[in-house]
C-alpha cells in the first residue's frame, strides 16, 4: 500500500469523516455537561453559541504537575464551576465561536455563565479531516 499526500491535501488516511455535529439546549450554569466524547482521530473541534448567554468549554481532563522532582504530569478530571474556571475557554453568546485544532482528541465539556439558567444552546462540530 502506498500513501501519498500533497500540499493542501487531506492527510487523514483512516477514520475520516465529514464531521459530527452535536446540538445541545441544556447547558446549565450549575454543572458541566460532556458535549463531545473522546475521539482519537479528531483534528479539529468547533464550539458555537447561537443563544444569548456565554458558555465555557474545556477538556474533561487536564494535566497537573505532581511532586517536586522529577516533574511528572498527571491526567486529572477537570471539574469547573463559575467560581473556578481554570482550564476553560469562554465562548461568547450571540454567535461566538471557538475552534481548536491539533491536540484536541479528549472529551470536552461545557458550563453556562452564572445567571444563564439551564436551557442554553451550544453547537459542537467534531471533524477528523
Amino acid at each position: 500500500m502506498t500513501i501519498t499526500a500533497g500540499v493542501g491535501a487531506s492527510q487523514t488516511f483512516s477514520s475520516a469523516s465529514g464531521g459530527k455535529v452535536y446540538g445541545y439546549n441544556n447547558i446549565s450554569e450549575s454543572a458541566p455537561v460532556v458535549v463531545a466524547p473522546a475521539n482519537p482521530a479528531r483534528v479539529k473541534i468547533t464550539f458555537h453559541v447561537p443563544g444569548a448567554s456565554d458558555i465555557f468549554i474545556g477538556p474533561s481532563f487536564v494535566q497537573n504537575v505532581l511532586g517536586i522532582s522529577p516533574v511528572s504530569p498527571s491526567n486529572v478530571a477537570l471539574v469547573p464551576t463559575n467560581a473556578a474556571l481554570g482550564g476553560m475557554r469562554r465562548v461568547f453568546g450571540n454567535g461566538g465561536t471557538v475552534e481548536i485544532t491539533g491536540e484536541c482528541q479528549g472529551a470536552w465539556q461545557a458550563l453556562a455563565v452564572t445567571g444563564a439558567g439551564t436551557t442554553n444552546a451550544l453547537t459542537v462540530t467534531d471533524t477528523n479531516i
